[in-house]
């Protein structure tokens, strides 16, 4: 048999994964075959579209003529945008210095583990967790290991951290609102994943990283509240995206933001040189503008969090077993059936599609994206209710 011309780690990857971008092929061939309105594709995280306001700021900053619009900018970002960002943390003694504006959180993120890590490290993601998280970890030659979060709860399961964590972790990513489970994570929770850090610091002589993954950080529900996660445990990075709230998947714009014990003019060189490296060498200057131009980056959450009680109320009127979904844009699902490949099979005969658990290492249970009409939402669950009752 022909070997493929692809790397084996880009095989592998295509193999055992893409299980979100699948399901997005998969809608497109039946959009194709049926028509638009005979599918409900519920399997890809896309957000709610830009509001007016973020549109007029788009168009503004793509109108903008002056000389050097279109060259080359500091690889971390406008200077003016990156004091917006720290000013947008809200944290004592962040400044522009502590920002680097990224391609979305998964750009932050990457520059995280490319800046603070090295190769042979080994870095722990709670389950359910972002299914890129791995490659993220394996491009830059680390090892990913997962731990379950409890199911009940969605929360991380401390006990699980401490027996997941060797001589050779050197970071750990949590991610909050959860993709998929929309869990956030409290107070009480976040002091105990610091104290788990801080003990195994002082046992093996190194600091963890804690990456945290707030792509979803205005997209929560009261009453959760965000944690503060800098004043928890200072080895800390934020990534922040634009991407959900404001509507802005396809832009890529987002920033990390480091705890001031972080920063320094090594840093920054650093952080700069793996921008390079990592071939983003700097975020879209137009959407930088355009950030500039918004008076400010609170966005309305009313319309997801009416998408969220609608969807989360007809999933439970048919019985599904849904966790509580705090916060971000999804429902996670547990499968009425033993087997959930073949349940989201059935239901994508039925034209109703959803992202299996698989995707986010927990077989049991599967992803539904609400940010779509309140009828189709009650179409897609009526007939997720519909085939679980079919049994096997």
């Amino acid at each position: 048999m022909k070997r493929s011309p692809l790397s084996r780690w880009t095989t592998a990857q295509v193999e055992a994964g893409g299980w979100i971008r699948r399901m997005f092929a998969q809608g497109q061939q039946l959009r194709s075959d049926h028509g638009d309105d005979s599918v409900i594709d519920l399997s890809l995280g896309q957000p709610l579209d830009a509001p007016a306001v973020v549109r007029e700021a788009l168009m503004r900053a793509a109108a903008e003529d002056y000389p050097g619009r279109n060259a080359y900018m500091p690889n971390l970002g406008y200077p003016e945008l990156r004091e917006r960002a720290a000013e947008d943390v809200g944290v004592a003694g962040v400044t522009a210095a502590c920002i680097a504006m990224t391609g979305g959180a998964a750009g932050a993120i990457c520059l995280a583990l490319r800046a603070f890590l090295d190769a042979g490290d080994e870095v722990v993601g709670v389950a359910p967790y972002f299914p890129e998280f791995p490659p993220y970890c394996e491009t830059g030659g680390l090892t990913f290991v997962p731990v379950r979060a409890d199911d009940a709860s969605q929360r991380v399961d401390i006990d699980a951290l401490v027996r997941a964590l060797t001589d050779r972790t050197a970071a750990l990513i949590i991610n909050t609102p959860s993709n998929p489970s929309g869990h956030v994570i409290e107070h009480d929770e976040m002091s105990a994943i610091a104290d788990v850090l801080q003990h195994h610091n002082r046992r093996t002589g190194r600091r963890i990283l804690l990456v945290v993954d707030e792509a979803y950080r205005n997209l929560v529900y009261e009453p959760a509240r965000r944690v503060e996660a800098f004043d928890h445990y200072e080895h800390t990075v934020l990534a922040r995206s634009f991407s959900k709230d404001m509507g802005l998947a396809g832009e890529r714009i987002g920033y990390l933001a480091l705890h001031p014990s972080l920063t320094g003019e090594e840093i920054g060189r650093g952080l700069e040189s793996c921008m390079r490296a990592l071939g983003m060498v700097n975020a879209s200057a137009t959407v930088q503008r355009a950030l500039l131009h918004l008076d400010s980056w609170q966005i309305s959450v009313d319309g997801y969090r009416v998408l969220r009680d609608h969807a989360r109320d007809a999933a439970l009127a048919v019985n599904l077993d849904v966790a509580e979904p705090q916060g971000g844009i999804f429902l996670w699902i547990r499968s009425p059936w033993p087997d959930t490949l073949e349940y989201v099979a059935a239901l994508a005969r039925e034209r109703v599609l959803v992202t299996p658990g698989i995707a986010f290492a927990v077989e049991e249970r599967f992803r539904l994206c609400f940010t779509s009409t309140p009828d189709r939402l009650s179409r897609a669950l009526a007939t997720a209710g519909e085939v679980a009752a079919r049994g096997r």
